[in-house]
């Protein structure tokens, strides 16, 4: 079974767009975090469910015009592992 991702709580977040990045203050931390794409997508289609990359990728090729993939997978992965260090959204079980 692949690793699930779940976003931060949708109130616990603060989006402010600025030229090409997202400013994000995550209300818990007191942190603001400067975000490029595809971090900010990545967050937004995750809304409160957990996800796998998969997923994730395939929400993003709904949205946007990107193909699905192991390529786009793998991008996503990587971002979701930063965005977990960063504390905006966190790995789950099952």
């Amino acid at each position: 079974m692949s690793q699930k991702y779940q976003a931060a709580a949708k109130d616990d977040l603060i989006w402010h767009d600025l030229d090409s990045m997202m400013l994000l203050f995550h209300r818990p931390s007191g942190i603001t975090h400067m975000l490029a794409d595809p971090a900010p997508a990545i967050i937004e289609v995750m809304e409160d469910a957990p996800l796998t990359a998969a997923e994730i990728a395939s929400r993003l090729t709904v949205l946007f015009d990107v193909e699905a993939g192991t390529d786009a997978e793998d991008i996503i992965l990587a971002r979701l592992e930063e965005l977990s260090a960063l504390g905006l959204v966190t790995r789950v079980s099952g």
